[in-house]
This record gives C-alpha cells, sequence and structure tokens, in this order.
C-alpha cells in the first residue's frame, strides 16, 4: 500500500504504518457479517464490528494519534455468502452513515462508542484479509480524501446500481465499472488478480492535491490550442488539460501509457473524461469517452493518432473537440482542443492509416 500510494502521489504523500492485534472478538463472524452488495450493507452491524474492534485495540495504541484506522477482519471471503460478505469498504465516512437504495447515501464522519469504554470518530476503513491490495487502497483514499460540503471527495466512481444488482456471474471489479472502467482505482479495484491496481486518474489526483497547478493547462471551449502531455504516470511536466463545459461540468485530457503506475494497462493513448461533479456518487460523476467501442470494458478507450474507431474527441454541443496529433518516443503525446468545425476540417486532411 505504501509502495502504490508513493507511486500514485508522485511521493508527495506515504504511509506511516503501525500494526497491532490480532484481537478476539466478542461474537463470531456472523454476528458482523455484511451483505457484498452496497444497497443491503446495514450499518448497525458495521458499527458492531467498529466498536468491538477499535475497543479492544485501543488497549495497544492511541487511535487519536492516526490519519486512518484500518480493521482487517481475520476470515478468508469469496463471494457472495463465504467468510464475512463484502471484501472491503470504507465505514467512516461511508458505511457507518449508508442507507439503502439509489440516492439514499449521505455520507458522514459517524461517532462511535467503543467497547469498554471511550469513542471514535476518525476515518476507519475495513478489509478482510484475502482483499486485493486494491480494494484497500480504493476505501484508504475515500478516508484520506475526507468530505467536503457532505459529500466525499474521493467519490466511487463505479456503477452503485451494478454493484447491488449485478449480472449472473463472478462478482468481479469491471463488471460494476462501466463509467470509468480501469482507468482509475475508484472505479476498478484490479484489472487481473494477481497484478497491481490501477493508478487513479488525474481527477482524483487532482482532488488530493497531487497534481500542481502549474501542471493542468486550462482551455476554453471554443478556443484552438496545441498542448504537449506527458505520461501521466511519469508526475512531470503538463499533465492534464482542463476544459470548463456549461455548469460546474468540465473536460479532463490525460496521457496513458504503459509506463510506471500504469505498466497494467491494456492500451495506451489520449484518454478523455467528461466530469459532472452534480451527479450523485454511483451515477456516472466521471465518464470516460471510448475510443474504441468494440473493445469491451473501456480496456481501449483512449484515442491514438491517425487510428482506432474515433480518431478524435468531440461534443458539438459544448462546441469542443479534443485531436491527438502526435506521440514522441518517450511517450509525451501532442493533443489540439478545438472545435468540431476544425476537427472535421483536420481529420479529413489527415491520411488514413
Amino acid at each position: 500500500m505504501d509502495s502504490y500510494v508513493r507511486a500514485a502521489s508522485y511521493n508527495k504523500a506515504w504511509l506511516e504504518s503501525k500494526l497491532t492485534g490480532w484481537y478476539d472478538m466478542h461474537a463470531g463472524v456472523d454476528a458482523y457479517k455484511v451483505s457484498p452488495y452496497n444497497y443491503q450493507v446495514d450499518p448497525a452491524r458495521v458499527r458492531r464490528l467498529v466498536a468491538d474492534a477499535l475497543g479492544a485495540a485501543q488497549r495497544d495504541v492511541k487511535l487519536a494519534d492516526y490519519d486512518v484506522v484500518w480493521i482487517v477482519v481475520g476470515v478468508f471471503t469469496r463471494p457472495p455468502i463465504e467468510g464475512y460478505g463484502m471484501a472491503c469498504y470504507a465505514a467512516n465516512p461511508g458505511m457507518l452513515s449508508h442507507a439503502s437504495g439509489r440516492g439514499g447515501f449521505r455520507p458522514r464522519l459517524e461517532t462511535v462508542a467503543l467497547t469498554g469504554g471511550g469513542s471514535f470518530a476518525g476515518p476507519a476503513t475495513v478489509s478482510v484479509e484475502n482483499a486485493h491490495v486494491g480494494h484497500v487502497v480504493h476505501d484508504l483514499f475515500h478516508a484520506l480524501g475526507g468530505l467536503k460540503d457532505g459529500r466525499r471527495v474521493l467519490p466511487d466512481l463505479y456503477d452503485f446500481d451494478l454493484q447491488s444488482n449485478p449480472p449472473p456471474g463472478l462478482m468481479l471489479p469491471e463488471v460494476f465499472s462501466i463509467h470509468t472502467g480501469p482507468w482509475d482505482i475508484m472505479s476498478q479495484h484490479f484489472i487481473e488478480r494477481l497484478e497491481p491496481p490501477p493508478a487513479p486518474s488525474s481527477f482524483t489526483r487532482l482532488r488530493l492535491g497531487w497534481i500542481a497547478p502549474e501542471q493542468v493547462v486550462n482551455v476554453k471551449a471554443g478556443e484552438t490550442r496545441e498542448v504537449t502531455l506527458s505520461p501521466l504516470a511519469s508526475g512531470t511536466g503538463t499533465l492534464t488539460v482542463r476544459v470548463p463545459l456549461a455548469g460546474d461540468r468540465y473536460l479532463l485530457v490525460e496521457n496513458r501509457q504503459r509506463v510506471g503506475g500504469d505498466a497494467m494497462q491494456r492500451s495506451a493513448g489520449m484518454l478523455v473524461m467528461e466530469v459532472d461533479p452534480s451527479r450523485a456518487e454511483g451515477t456516472a460523476i466521471v465518464r470516460t469517452v471510448d475510443a474504441n467501442p468494440s473493445v469491451a470494458r473501456l480496456y481501449a478507450a483512449p484515442f491514438l493518432p491517425g487510428t482506432g474507431e474515433r480518431r478524435y474527441y468531440e461534443d458539438a454541443t459544448a462546441g469542443v473537440a479534443v485531436i491527438p496529433l502526435e506521440q514522441a518516443a518517450d511517450g509525451a503525446m501532442r493533443v489540439l482542443v478545438t472545435t468540431p468545425e476544425r476537427a472535421r476540417l483536420e481529420a479529413a486532411n489527415r491520411p488514413k492509416s
């Protein structure tokens, strides 16, 4: 987890941790077990787990000294019913204030009365001992981001309805990561079980303050400007283009190459994300635009110069187009932010590849 956080933050953040336990609980696992489906999680069971586990741990550690607490439930778990139930979740802010159903999620930092005395009101995550590191980092980021104006700074980017009502088959993260796909750990916890988790997108890195203002180029809709983007994983140079749209909506454009934290991705190129912060969590706050819709799961979403099913991004209503122009040997990519009219003209004059 520490290695992941250091790479994702460009060494601006790291973990200093203390491991304590194991602790005997006051009841068997069935008393704490929760559903693997978001809408069906019982917050009373989450509260009991936090109260009993941290009540025991406070004998050995001063909880207030730590920014985040991570509770590991010592039982092997496999969906839908074996073991504890849900492999990992953010308890606070998160499931402690959970209400079932779409639109019912109003995360808060709850105060929990601990077994044996005292209370706890800080960020906390819960996982089973066989959770993927991507599960745990995902929920750690919820905790690190905290709350702003009654919402989590780092929201879930997967689909809540699909997560709670998945189609038949294995309950893999890719099944309900339909909006952003594997391009942000807040969307998809892992691509392959035995590989590292995906890196954050510029959306998540910006919200955590890991991309500096001078690494963002702001371009207004209707303007034309060429920008050279460094690979997002590098952390150096210009990392993203931001295009404000109507209301609070905006576009983020980034260059994803299969290096560093993006080495496990299945494709590379210019990634375009449509962001609408007004949407409810779990309902496409961030939507990755798919340059190659014939490839499932957004695994080939990036645009490439002169090739692919879609050669450039266009939003005719907003009056914005983004064209990948050229990729250098070092992975840097020249992109052109312009109008749809100019983009069509550029495309017509470009040789086919």
